[in-house]
């Protein structure tokens, strides 16, 4: 629904009890949606006054013919002047305010998807023309080569499960995409197909399509089985941009939001395109995967435990007989013990950009 559509079935009073009242939450808290709304309703206001005042003058003069006959003279209270001489100034302004309803849409639309539910998930919608020339730029610079790759409808973050070429990241991510790519400074960007999905926990497990470009893969992180604690330190590596960013804060909460025992709360600041990206404690063993954040606190995400994760994918490994999927969380960490910077550079290799082209964006 088009914003000024929206305006109108609020004034007509036409919207449902749940989008009436997100829709007055967003007047409370919007200012800007605020304005542009009540320069509609100024609008509409003169409009309506106009037709008012048009049939006035016009009972006024059947009346005046009536009475008085067609050649009686009429005496003007106020100057001749047109509708828009008088109210072009209004107009103007609602005119000027169009553009402001245009720039708040895309916020509006995103805000209703996430009334019944307090996080906002990640991906990244992607400019068009920015998208398209960060690529071209990055490939200059990198090869001279591979000019015309077209944007992606959205993108975020994934990492590596194992040495076997399969790769996690969210389902929301992925879901009713076309083609799944993943890509970062040490993979050239390569297609991959999705193998496993769980919509209650946010997750998908994707595969490398051409297996030769995993051969040598040497993941160094594992997968933690055991529950971290409050006040653990914590990290983040995802793409929020075209380079990889790293986050860093402690565990806040055991649950994530509701109480859900199948996420943490972490107090690091996580945009869009975070998502599907690796939680990470101290000694570089993966906890979580990140799934969105709190829409109305900055600074506090949520992120799957590697627990469930370890737990639904095995089951589907099993059974489903892909032995190669199975997780072992048993396996020691390449990286525990080195500085921070160290863990980073041997972490980067298996830290992805996804990017997804859907045709239903």
């Amino acid at each position: 629904m088009r914003p000024v559509d929206l305006f109108d079935a609020y004034l007509k009073n036409e919207l449902a009890n749940e989008q009436r009242n997100a829709f007055e939450e967003r007047l409370n808290n919007d200012l800007t949606f605020k304005t542009a709304f009540e320069q509609h309703k100024s609008l509409i206001d003169t409009l309506q006054s106009s037709e008012q005042n048009a049939q006035l003058k016009a009972n006024l003069k059947a009346i005046h013919a009536s009475e008085f006959g067609n050649d009686g003279k009429i005496i003007a209270l106020h100057p001749k002047g047109n509708f828009f001489q008088h109210y072009g100034k209004t107009i103007a302004v609602a005119a000027c305010t169009a553009l402001v309803v245009m720039l708040v849409s895309f916020s509006w639309i995103n805000q209703q998807k996430a009334t019944n539910g307090e996080i906002t998930e990640l991906k990244r919608d992607v400019e068009v023309l920015k998208q398209t020339n960060d690529v071209i730029v990055g490939e200059i610079v990198k090869t001279n080569t591979k000019l015309n790759y077209a944007p992606a409808s959205f993108e975020g973050s994934a990492f590596a499960l194992n040495n076997n070429g399969y790769v996690i990241t969210s389902y929301h991510m992925v879901k009713g995409a076309d083609s799944v790519l993943i890509e970062n400074d040490k993979l050239n960007r390569t297609l991959t197909t999705v193998v496993y999905t769980d919509a209650n926990l946010d997750l998908a497990v994707l595969r490398v399509a051409d297996i030769i470009k995993v051969k040598d893969w040497q993941v160094p992180f594992t997968l933690s089985n055991k529950s971290a604690e409050i006040g653990e330190k914590v990290f983040t590596l995802g793409y929020p941009r075209k380079d990889m960013v790293y986050g860093e804060g402690s565990l806040s909460s055991l649950t994530g939001f509701t109480n859900d025992t199948t996420m943490y709360q972490i107090s690091i600041p996580i945009n869009p395109g975070n998502s599907g990206g690796p939680l990470l404690d101290e000694q570089a063993n993966v906890i979580g995967v990140i799934r969105g954040k709190n829409k109305v606190a900055e600074g506090t995400g949520f992120a799957v435990k590697a627990t469930q994760l370890i737990s639904c994918i095995n089951t589907f490994a099993k059974n489903t007989n892909q032995t190669d999927l199975v997780i072992n969380p048993g396996k020691k960490s390449n990286i525990k013990g080195l500085k921070r910077t160290e863990q980073i550079k041997k972490a980067n290799p298996y830290v992805f950009n996804v990017l997804i082209y859907s045709s239903a964006k």
